[in-house]
């Protein structure tokens, strides 16, 4: 498996997130996100020291993460 930088990362799950079906808040499924990062690239997130896409996107700073009521996992772009 092929690791990134922090910036082609960013890159990798931004646009993932841009072609992602959004809220008007901006908001997106996390796993729509990561199935469509894994469709453009092959990327692991233990590669990242992260045990979930839920973990690693938690920790970078350019995106932020809300639970649904029914537990799922939303996530935006930030900066």
């Amino acid at each position: 498996q092929q690791m990134y930088s922090m910036e082609q990362l960013l890159n990798l799950l931004g646009a993932a997130w841009k072609q992602s079906k959004r809220d008007a808040e901006g908001f997106a499924s996390l796993s729509e996100v990561g199935q469509r990062a894994k469709a453009v690239q092959s990327f692991s997130v233990r590669n990242y020291g992260a045990r979930s896409l839920s973990e690693l996107v938690r920790g970078m700073p350019e995106f932020q993460v809300k639970e649904t009521d029914g537990g799922g996992l939303l996530v935006r772009r930030v900066r």
